[in-house]
């Protein structure tokens, strides 16, 4: 069958129903959304009936402009239309945009069933997020909190991420949390509190969030404690910057994680990826100690680790519980070759009974020569017990712009 060359050349995409159209505008900015009104008759109003809207400073080249498109695209859509997801982000120092416009959008956005609320901006959190009976997710960047005028309620929502937020106390934080029941996935970074004095104890914490199942904490600041996530499946704990930390314990009552002195048992965590920059090698033993399911591990932050100054790693007198029956993969990133490192992957590979895969990252910066001995020591390493399955151990390294895959059983 011959095609001519007018049926190759058609419009086929028109040919779909609005739905599915307005389906594939949603995954567009809406500024790139509303240009397709220029295809043809068809086209003109079709981008209104969008049930996503996504603002982006970035994508304008004045801010004016910025300001009165949002107010433009806002007036021009039909009243009655939901607005399932809202993207909102300026940021911009010399932002235009009124606070008080975004908190009247937010308002909007509350009555016409939002699902999916993603604000980066300065802006005082409105009350009316504070009730909002639709919202599944909530991301907040940059924004203020200071007071309630009611009790907080998420009947519905999963997720929240909450990053470079300021409280005026820290009770504000525990009342945000205390209305997420629902709550499965928390990620939080660079939260602050306004009054040093207003710290609460960390049992305020206690029995909030009962069904989160999977957290991403950066514990840079102290206002959130490890307690609030022990009982996630799935655990990203994080500390970003070492200075910054150090600087939050001379004022704050509660302590990051590197100046706790235990952690509380993580009964139901399989997969913890774990990066301390400081006296990691201390920590670590005390992690897969607490951890009796764990199944997946990844371990960064080896490369800010002081050999002179920080602890040694240390084979604990007890093989952790995980290590004898639920490990099955563990990753150690950005290594340098140290003799730390080369003595906790032989504990690893000597004690995990059920380990599939041991995965090595090389850093690019690191001492080609130790690279090379730790490499070439764990190639000849055998299990030390006979109970112990085959592992294999996977190498990966960076030089320049090429990748490097070394693979090998023990």
């Amino acid at each position: 069958m011959v095609v001519s060359r007018t049926e190759i050349m058609a419009d086929r995409i028109s040919e779909f129903h609005d739905s599915i159209l307005c389906h594939i505008l949603s995954f567009l900015p809406t500024k790139h959304a509303a240009t397709t009104s220029i295809l043809s008759k068809r086209w003109k109003s079709l981008w209104l009936s969008v049930l996503t809207l996504d603002f982006d400073c970035e994508s304008f080249k004045a801010m004016a402009s910025f300001d009165y498109s949002v107010h433009k695209f806002m007036l021009l859509r039909n009243i009655g239309l939901p607005i399932l997801s809202f993207r909102f982000n300026c940021t911009h120092c010399f932002c235009v945009c009124n606070k008080s416009d975004v908190t009247l959008f937010v308002s909007y956005l509350t009555n016409r069933g939002i699902e999916n609320l993603n604000i980066k901006n300065n802006i005082i959190v409105p009350p009316s997020i504070l009730s909002c009976k639709t919202l599944k997710v909530l991301k907040l960047i940059g924004a203020i909190v200071n007071g309630f005028s009611h009790q907080v309620d998420f009947p519905v929502l999963k997720i929240l991420h909450l990053k470079e937020m300021r409280f005026e106390r820290h009770e504000l934080l525990v009342k945000l949390l205390s209305g997420c029941a629902t709550l499965e996935e928390l990620q939080t970074k660079y939260l602050c509190v306004s009054y040093k004095d207003s710290f609460v104890s960390e049992k305020e914490f206690d029995g909030l969030l009962p069904s989160l199942i999977k957290a991403k904490i950066s514990f840079d600041n102290s206002i959130i404690p490890v307690s609030l996530v022990r009982n996630v499946e799935n655990l990203c704990m994080k500390q970003v910057s070492l200075t910054y930390c150090t600087k939050l314990s001379m004022f704050h009552n509660l302590t990051p994680l590197t100046y706790c002195t235990k952690l509380p048992m993580f009964h139901n965590v399989t997969h913890v990826e774990f990066k301390i920059l400081g006296n990691m090698w201390d920590w670590l033993p005390q992690m897969l100690e607490r951890c009796h399911k764990l199944q997946s591990l990844i371990i960064q932050g080896v490369e800010y680790q002081d050999e002179l100054k920080d602890k040694s790693w240390e084979d604990p007198p007890i093989v952790p519980k995980c290590l004898s029956s639920q490990l099955r993969t563990c990753c150690l990133a950005y290594c340098k070759g140290t003799k730390n490192e080369l003595q906790f992957v032989k504990y690893i590979l000597q004690n995990s009974k059920v380990l599939k895969t041991m995965k090595i990252k090389y850093d690019y910066c690191g001492d080609i020569q130790a690279k090379h001995q730790m490499t070439t020591e764990l190639s000849s390493f055998g299990k030390g017990s006979t109970m112990c399955e085959p592992a294999k151990i996977l190498i990966e390294t960076k030089r320049k712009y090429c990748l490097y895959l070394t693979e090998f059983n023990v």
